[in-house]
């Protein structure tokens, strides 16, 4: 990556010098789970710089108050961009041992934070 650029996606190789998009897959046995080909496969996400992490965080964050929708288990299902997202900040934050529990607030039956957001 280049440092602070916002709009470049891409990595290139240090061998060949070839460009481009790092990607990485998550896999679950959850049932439910939605994966880049429907229920059931991987998810295969691009992996983001941090640099641009943080501008399409801001993007698709800006009007909101508060962080709670990230929280929000509908906001990352699918495949969109913010499960994108999502899943380059477990990833970012595993990479520098940053706790991620509050990130998995509300998918689980039994609350993980008392009060939940909005209560």
């Amino acid at each position: 990556w280049n440092s602070f650029s916002h709009n470049d996606y891409t990595t290139s190789c240090p061998q060949c010098k070839h460009r481009f998009v790092p990607r990485f897959i998550v896999k679950t046995t959850s049932p439910s789970f939605v994966g880049s080909q429907g229920v059931g496969t991987p998810l295969y996400c691009e992996f983001l710089s941090p640099w641009v992490l943080r501008k399409e965080l801001h993007t698709v964050t800006k009007g909101v108050t508060s962080i709670d929708i990230i929280l929000d288990p509908e906001w990352r299902n699918g495949i969109d961009i913010n499960s994108t997202l999502w899943w380059n900040m477990v990833v970012s934050f595993r990479r520098y041992a940053i706790p991620i529990l509050f990130l998995l607030q509300g998918s689980f039956e039994n609350q993980l934070f008392m009060p939940m957001p909005d209560e």
